[in-house]
């Protein structure tokens, strides 16, 4: 390794310039990085979701969830299934091993969906979806102020819903608590007695009517035009004008046809004031933050569009995660600003602090290049690891540079004196950095959620450690070549130059401070043993004491209550 120093000396422009390229393109990568809060995360699971009107829960389960769990036992790499049915749906989530192809597995689901579906319920239609973190919401908004909860739904759906489909990184935007339109058709069961029908009458009339089919084409005057056949309905009254097969009569003839509102399934409050929610999800590859903020942007627009609407945000996770961002940075600002004071107190030389704080910040820009390279985004892990490898990416060049300054004293050649101190800590700093690198880089070969969460924090520890590395065998020489100035030589009492490491040196002010705690201990190699043991002791006396969780408190201002009203409550 120390010929990298030899050839860095050599080569001092080439140097120069990768360093400035390293800091320009480590600086670009900063600023491109994605904002998250924790790593992106896809579990490892498909939902198998059907909807049987009608159905109790019992049925649900007999008719649907049972033959859909028995079918896909077979697909490649499935761990474990759960079935939950409730009155009108079945929800079947299916457990994959991590690796696992998702999307290969919900092409085998559903061909096992298919080949059971002549038993399954008539009208059933089992929907195959992927459970990815992404689908939570990054944004919700509350619409408040409306008078006509219905004109402002549909208002809301054409106008809000597809301004905020068009910011740039959303997926979608769903109107949450909203009241639907459905048209409701009572058979009066004497009338079709009267002329020699039943309910099935209707319901064929409404299965041949409505739908448009292909009628061929026509050529004439030189064009060709394609003919449909059939006819849209529109309105309720030209539902209720469809005849019955067979007879004279009509659908409104013998039954009763109106249109009306769904029943109320959810409701949505702010302030305890009736609320339209609206829930944003952003694109797996989008930047949580810039979303956020493109949604804002919109909701400026869409207020003076609705001038009588009241536009809340309820939930958003840009402001946490920069928030979060915005600590770990300024800790690790802090961090960056102790450690350089810390060098220039042991060091006692400005010159010598400089070319070892540079190293800091260009570790950490080279790092943000390898985080952008391998896909990574700038969340609470990753700045986490960057934060405790400030500390020790500046070691290797502490190391480095204190070895230099004791070697280029008095007369000594410049070139010979930085080529020796780099020779001579070139192995210790070498081992000491793969080390590191050897207990952080395994976390990267960990399954399951745990590895998807820590392997961005495990790789950045270990690109900002070989970075360090190589900058202290770099570009540090180089700027000692540049920067320093020859240190007075160490002199004995007849004023002849001594080596430090000579035993005879005297010793610094360090050396004096720390010698008489390592005759101790040397003295008393037993009781020292025993006070390590101690502390060992302790420490795993400790460990059980410690809250074990996923997450910690993340300290957002957001509070969720979950109550259980039982099985039949209504709304």
């Amino acid at each position: 390794m120390s010929n990298l120093a030899v050839l860095s000396l050599k080569n001092r422009a080439l140097i120069a310039l990768i360093t400035i390229v390293a800091a320009v393109f480590g600086g670009l990568a900063l600023t491109n990085l994605k904002q998250e809060l924790i790593p992106s995360l896809e579990l490892p699971n498909l939902m198998v979701m059907t909807t049987y009107p009608g159905a109790s829960p019992e049925v649900v389960e007999n008719d649907v969830s049972t033959p859909i769990e028995s079918a896909i036992q077979g697909v490649p790499g499935l761990e474990g299934t759960t079935a939950t049915s409730t009155t009108n749906a079945s929800i079947v989530q299916a457990t994959f091993a991590y690796g696992t192809n998702l999307a290969t597995a919900e092409q085998k689901i559903q061909q096992a969906i298919n080949r059971i579906s002549g038993q399954l319920p008539e009208d059933v239609s089992p929907q195959v979806l992927t459970v990815s973190i992404d689908d939570f919401p990054v944004i919700q908004v509350a619409v408040t102020g409306f008078e006509d909860a219905e004109n402002a739904q549909a208002e809301l759906q054409n106008v809000a819903i597809p301004e905020l489909e068009d910011v740039d990184g959303v997926n979608a935007a769903e109107i949450i608590g909203g009241v639907g339109q459905r048209i409701t058709i009572t058979p009066d069961v004497a009338k079709l007695a009267a002329v020699g029908q039943s309910t099935q009458a209707i319901t064929t009339a409404l299965q041949q009517n409505g739908t448009l089919f292909p009628g061929g084409d026509i050529t004439e005057n030189g064009q060709t035009l394609t003919v449909q056949t059939g006819a849209k309905i529109t309105s309720v009254d030209e539902l209720a004008a469809l005849p019955l097969v067979g007879t004279s009569e009509t659908i409104g003839d013998v039954a009763t046809v109106v249109q009306e509102t769904d029943p109320v399934s959810s409701i949505s409050r702010v302030d305890g004031k009736d609320a339209l929610s609206i829930s944003i999800t952003k694109l797996p590859a989008a930047n949580t933050v810039e979303v956020s903020q493109g949604v804002i942007a919109a909701l400026d627009t869409l207020e003076e569009a609705f001038p009588d609407a009241k536009f809340t945000i309820i939930f958003d996770q840009a402001p946490f995660i920069q928030q979060s961002i915005e600590t770990l940075a300024t800790e690790g600002l802090l961090g960056l600003v102790f450690a350089v004071i810390v060098i220039l107190v042991f060091l006692m030389s400005i010159r010598s602090t400089l070319v070892t704080a540079i190293s800091i910040p260009t570790s950490v820009l080279i790092t943000f290049i390898g985080l952008q390279a391998f896909g990574y985004s700038l969340n609470i892990l990753t700045l986490g690891a960057l934060t405790i490898a400030i500390g020790r990416v500046v070691d290797d060049s502490i190391v480095v540079i204190e070895n230099i300054k004791r070697h280029y004293v008095g007369d000594a050649d410049k070139g010979d004196a930085i080529r020796l101190a780099v020779r001579e800590v070139a192995m210790a700093v070498t081992s000491s950095t793969i080390t590191t690198v050897a207990v952080f880089l395994p976390i990267v070969f960990v399954g399951d959620m745990v590895g998807e969460l820590f392997r961005p924090f495990a790789m950045t520890v270990s690109i900002a450690m070989v970075a360090s590395l190589l900058v202290s065998l770099t570009i540090v020489p180089v700027l000692a070549y540049w920067f320093l100035r020859p240190g007075k030589p160490l002199l004995d009492e007849n004023g002849v130059q001594i080596d430090p490491e000579d035993p005879d040196a005297p010793p610094t002010r360090l050396q004096k401070a720390y010698r008489p705690i390592l005759g101790w201990t040397l003295k008393h190699s037993g009781l020292t043993v025993i006070l390590a043991v101690v502390v060992l002791g302790a420490t795993l006396a400790a460990a059980p004491l410690m809250k074990i969780n996923f997450l910690s408190d993340s300290g957002q201002n957001t509070m969720t209550v979950t109550q259980d009203l039982g099985p039949t409550a209504s709304l």
